[in-house]
């Protein structure tokens, strides 16, 4: 046992040097995680802040619909809404609405730069990507415009289905 303790104790410092290493490495490259809180206890990091569209110029275009995958299949049928802003977007109340006027609500989501969610029109379990309408039957028809609005029923995005 005598002759193992001193490559334990070698092990330790060797792995103690390497976490502080890692950490000052990640600070370094991540300078914009600052505390914003003296607590003795814990520090805070700060978040980035989500900017709403909503509070953009209505011609700065941030999300638009991309594509309806499938119209009038109720098994298959999906509407995509893909982000084109360079800040992430709160998408909580927006809805997407049809010509006969049925419309879907969006949940609590941020959609960030590049990201796109999926709004099936039948029955399912939401999840970060795939948002489920819960119709009993399609939604989307050919020919039919599809609209995307803001929490203030601004007009962010139409698409004419194909």
């Amino acid at each position: 046992m005598k002759k193992i303790f001193p490559y334990i104790l070698l092990n330790i410092l060797v792995s103690a040097a390497t976490m502080l290493a890692v950490i000052l490495i990640w600070n370094a490259f991540h300078p914009d995680l600052k505390p914003i809180s003296n607590n003795a206890n814990y520090t805070l990091l700060k978040t980035p802040e989500i900017n709403s569209a909503s509070l953009l110029p209505l011609d700065d275009k941030t999300v638009v619909i991309d594509f309806v995958f499938m119209p009038a299949e109720i098994d298959y049928e999906k509407i995509t809404v893909k982000s084109v802003s360079a800040v992430p977007v709160d998408l909580t109340g927006w809805l997407l609405k049809d010509e006969q006027g049925k419309q879907y609500t969006f949940p609590a989501l941020t959609i960030y730069p590049n990201g796109a969610v999926d709004i099936y029109s039948r029955a399912g379990v939401n999840s970060a990507v795939e948002l489920y309408w819960n119709s009993d039957q399609a939604v989307w028809r050919k020919g039919e415009i599809a609209t995307l609005l803001d929490t203030a029923g601004n007009v962010r995005s139409t698409l004419i289905i194909p």
